[in-house]
């Protein structure tokens, strides 16, 4: 007597079939159930088509017999999770039999559904990547000639304008690379959502080679919109003296010149593990001699600051020479800051990064006070131009105040204290997400800790003790921060006064 299963059972029969490769038994399965061809299953966090889903597990024999014996939706797009380049998962969605079968890398697979299945080549994923942008990024020369050759478009870009040239530039795919630009003839210099070029991408992903082959194809050294660099400037920048080099000629005498001082002033101690200060001084005297002899004398607009002991930078080499002569690296410190300054401008977060980190020189030799003028120089220039504030530099701006605490050797800059205390609860008063919200607010409870240790620190000598006036500046800040009640939407005020609560409980006294 022949079995027979119930409906329910036969499509989980179908869709195990079809995971499984067992190609005699779906065939079988479908014919009992045609109308789950097109069904979409769930399989953990896939959704798809039996087509899909062969596609998925790369069962060619079973795609096959699909295309022959039934007439699947060739189009029909479902949810999978495939393996990144960084070894990870990652739920793409909207994608087709033919994306999944060029994401799996089966180029077998692909002929059968562009052939017998007249699948839509060009059909677009929730990203608007298509099967021959992944045809590239498996360094697939192979697919993707027979993909263009079957009508693909190359151009087509993923959102963001990140075209197929900038994936395989990023990737270090030379033959792609050649492929795309020496026969497909796509623009070289096409810019992505953030004016980076695929140059650009070519110098982020260190590639020296790639860089020189679009260099000589006619790629530009064009700005990019994000961090205001060309890719030499980017480049000089990260210090990669090779890439720096593959420019030479490919550039204006001014761009080659500015690009020896921002390497220059990144080896003189900005990058850990590069610190080359021979290198800079050698830099910084061959771009004053090309300034000379091609009559290109530096731009210098700032105003002297009393944070750079008001000096200015540099103009000519004997300047350069005298300063070198003193044998002051604090000297010198303050030159690479100045020429940061010029080439970066006020605005950059790279600027800003390298402020930071001459802060952070100070702070390892327990300079604290030197460190917090040059942190709040960094904060002064980020709340003029309305920027962000980075959560973990005012957590090591806070951590700062508890070393001189601990030190117990020196006396609290109170007014900085106030200062910060003040910035805190502006950067609270910001919406943020929770965890941004939830890290600063943590942040400030670490800064009342330590305003409560300071003002009940018994062990301070009498010289060390807070006076009255400034006990009560603290104590009128912190009241300004209990009435503002910060909180989330789920722990925030809960936090806050818990926190209070254990921060206060120690000098509650002054709080009457």
């Amino acid at each position: 007597m022949q079995f027979q299963s119930s409906a329910i059972d036969d499509e989980e029969l179908i869709h195990n079939a079809a995971r499984q490769g067992h190609v005699i038994s779906l065939e079988v399965y479908l014919n009992q159930n045609p109308k789950c061809i097109n069904k979409l299953f769930t399989y953990e966090a896939c959704k798809w088509t039996p087509l899909l889903a062969a596609c998925f597990y790369k069962h060619e024999h079973v795609v096959r017999m699909l295309l022959t014996r039934f007439k699947p939706d060739i189009d029909a797009v479902g949810t999978v999770n495939v393996i990144t380049s960084e070894n990870r998962l990652k739920l793409t969605e909207e994608v087709s039999p033919l994306w999944i079968a060029a994401a799996v890398n089966q180029f077998d697979i692909v002929k059968l559904l562009i052939e017998r299945g007249n699948a839509n080549i060009n059909q677009l994923m929730k990203t608007h990547s298509t099967a021959f942008r992944v045809a590239c990024y498996h360094n697939n020369l192979e697919m993707a000639r027979y993909l263009v050759e079957h009508g693909a478009n190359p151009n087509q870009a993923k959102i963001g304008n990140y075209t197929n040239l900038i994936l395989s530039v990023s990737f270090h795919y030379p033959l792609i690379v050649n492929y795309l630009v020496n026969e497909i003839k796509c623009d070289i210099n096409e810019r992505d959502e953030n004016g980076q070029t695929a140059l650009y991408h070519a110098v982020k992903s260190d590639s020296v080679d790639i860089t020189k082959f679009l260099l000589e194809h006619g790629a530009l050294n064009i700005r990019d919109t994000l961090r205001n660099l060309t890719p030499l400037m980017r480049a000089a920048l990260y210090g990669k003296i090779s890439l720096v080099d593959a420019f030479e000629g490919y550039c204006s005498d001014l761009e080659w010149i500015e690009a020896k001082e921002l390497l220059a002033a990144n080896l003189a101690g900005c990058l850990p593990g590069l610190e080359d200060r021979n290198k800079t001084i050698e830099l910084l005297t061959e771009a004053f001699k090309l300034r000379e002899s091609k009559n290109l004398p530096k731009l210098i607009i700032a105003e002297p600051l009393e944070l750079f002991n008001h000096r200015r930078e540099c103009e000519t080499l004997e300047q350069f020479n005298q300063l070198i002569s003193s044998d002051s690296s604090h000297d010198l410190d303050i030159e690479v800051t100045l020429i940061h300054q010029r080439l970066l401008g006020d605005m950059s977060k790279d600027y800003h990064h390298v402020l930071h980190y001459n802060g952070h020189t100070y702070a390892k030799t327990n300079q604290y006070h030197d460190c917090l003028r040059w942190w709040f120089y960094t904060i002064d220039l980020k709340q003029k131009y309305n920027m962000i504030l980075n959560k973990a530099d005012l957590r090591k701006f806070v951590n700062i105040f508890l070393n001189i605490v601990q030190n117990n050797q020196k006396i609290v800059p109170i007014n900085e204290l106030l200062r910060i205390l003040k910035i805190m609860s502006n950067v609270l008063s910001i919406p943020a997400s929770d965890e941004d919200f939830d890290y600063n607010l943590h942040t400030l409870f670490c800064l009342i800790t330590i305003v409560a240790k300071i003002l009940y620190n018994q062990d301070r000598t009498e010289n060390q003790k807070v006076p009255m006036d400034e006990r009560r500046n603290l104590l009128k800040a912190i009241r300004c921060i209990i009435r503002s009640q910060y909180k989330t939407a789920e722990t925030g005020l809960t936090l806050l006064h818990l926190c209070f609560n254990y921060s206060l409980m120690n000098f509650s006294f002054y709080l009457r």
